[in-house]
Formats: structure tokens, sequence, C-alpha cells
């Protein structure tokens, strides 16, 4: 499916990678893990990102990642896949299969490693887009990268027509209060913050792409609903309740904590691979007494 601003909207999650015990790529667990997705209401997958552990597949393992995940969703949702180099030819290399496996689209992270000017980065998502004949969604995310792409900058892009979407993953709330002030209406910002996420649909964000959905995918929808709904102050006290569960899923990088909390939640989908890290045992056992509450909830909203 060819997409636009209109095509992006709910909950997309950006999807764990499935390996084995001993780390190898476990295409086979994929379909149920996109199942259990899109029966709770996602409306979007984003796989081989950086909680997809893009960095640590080899080109041909994320491509893999991206068939399979392809196949499973079989065009009932967008599939995104995460575009996650640093630099142009592995970018262009990357997007290339992904869209060749049958990804409806892109999401490439701004160029990293190096310190890219605001022009740099526009002339960037215009190779980008350029090359692949189509618009991307832009994945901004400054505590990772260092660099932060600002409103003004976003505004030039989206009028070289190089971006249809935005993963905006910046606590700066003044930032993304300009930020939907510039491009609001003619493209799909989504919020990559879930302890801002409420806040951000109220402000405008048509959706988000949150790693946590994994977890708690129809809790995140519930939360979503409520925001949108224009009551923030019941989405606040919805999120409130995931507060300690989301403080301590990041309190080791991502995804080896996200990857343990799907094995407490039932479906395990293996290790990490260096230089990502299993989750500390201090860590796991937090979060099972975290999710037992929470679980227990979720399991309640997808019976009703």
């Amino acid at each position: 499916m060819t997409l636009s601003k209109d095509s992006i909207r709910g909950l997309f999650t950006a999807t764990t990678t499935p390996l084995t015990t001993h780390g190898q790529l476990h295409a086979a667990a994929i379909p149920q893990q996109v199942e259990v997705l899109l029966s709770a209401g996602m409306t979007g997958l984003v796989p081989v990102g950086g909680t997809g552990e893009g960095a640590a597949l080899t080109l041909e393992e994320r491509t893999e990642v991206v068939k399979a995940t392809v196949a499973a969703v079989n065009g009932r949702v967008p599939v995104v896949a995460g575009v996650v180099t640093p630099g142009l030819p592995d970018t262009l290399k990357a997007g290339r299969a992904f869209l060749d496996a049958g990804a409806d689209s892109l999401m490439v992270i701004t160029p990293f490693g190096t310190a890219p000017t605001q022009q740099g980065i526009r002339d960037y998502f215009k190779a980008v887009a350029d090359a692949f004949g189509q618009a991307v969604m832009l994945y901004d995310i400054p505590y990772l990268t260092l660099v932060a792409t600002q409103p003004e900058t976003v505004r030039s892009i989206v009028d070289d027509g190089s971006i249809f979407a935005m993963k905006a993953s910046n606590p700066d709330q003044a930032l993304f209060t300009k930020l939907l002030n510039l491009v609001g209406s003619e493209i799909a910002i989504m919020s990559g913050d879930e302890d801002l996420f409420a806040v951000e649909v109220a402000l405008g964000a048509v959706g988000g792409v949150l790693a946590s959905s994994n977890i708690l995918p129809h809790t995140w929808v519930e939360i979503f609903e409520t925001a949108n709904s224009g009551d923030l102050a019941g989405a606040q006290r919805q999120l409130a309740r995931l507060s300690n569960f989301i403080t301590t899923v990041y309190s080791e990088p991502n995804p080896g904590p996200m990857k343990a909390a799907q094995a407490i939640a039932g479906f395990d989908v293996g290790p990490v691979r260096l230089p990502n890290k299993n989750a500390s045992t201090q860590v796991t056992e937090a979060m099972r007494s975290q999710l037992a509450k929470l679980l227990a909830y979720e399991r309640q909203l997808s019976s009703r």
C-alpha cells in the first residue's frame, strides 16, 4: 500500500526481533508475534528499528524479518521498516532491500556518527526520498543521535516532499508544540515517548510508535482512545498505572528489558545480541512484580 499522512493513525508497535536461545534469528516466531499485536488493535508495525536490534543484525537478517512480517500482516496494516544506519549509502542499500521485501514504507533515522547541520539533514532526507521515489517517515531521537531536527528544518523537509510522517522522540515539549504548529496539518506526527504519549496525542499527534506496546498493546490502545477523545486527564490517569513499569523497562538500554518483559507476559522472543545486553536480574524481578496487575488488566481488556 502507498502510505500518506492519512494512512498513519493509532498505535504502531516497534517490534522486537525473535532470536533463538543461541542468538540466531527465529523468523518462525514472527507470525504469532504479528497476530498477538494485530488482534490487540495495533494499526501498524515497525520492524528492525532500534527495538528490533537493527544495528545488531546483518542486512540479510533484517530483510528476512521484514519479509516475514509483511507475509504475516498480509496487507492488514502498514509495515514501516526501520532504517537505523548512520550514513546515506547503507541507508539506501537497506531501504531498497526492505521495500523489495514488501515493506510499505521506511522509518529513517536522522544521520548520526558525525555532526550534521540542519541543512545537511534536509539534504539527506531529500536524497533518500529521491532515491526511492517516495516519501518516508522521519525518525528524530536526539538522545541517541545527539542531533535534534529543528521544527523549521522539518518544515523545509516537508516542503521538499521528502516525508509523510515523523516519529518524534524528543521530550522538549516547546519544540514539539512548534513542530505541530508548523507541519501538524501536513504530515502524520507520531509520539515516540511513552511518558509523554497522552499529552502529545492531546496536542495533535495522530498516534505513536511505542516499544512497550509489545507488552501491553490493549492498554496502549485504551490510552490512545481516551486521549484522542479529548479526555487528557483520564488518559493521564490510565498512563499513571504504567509509570513504574515504564521507568523500569527503560532503566537499562532497550531492548534487553523489553524482551524480558515479553517473556514475563508469556511470549518469549529470546535474548539480545551484542552490543545489547539482556536485562539484569534486578530489573527482571522488578518488572515481574510491576506487571502482575498490568497483565491482569491487559487480559480483561482483551476479553471485552
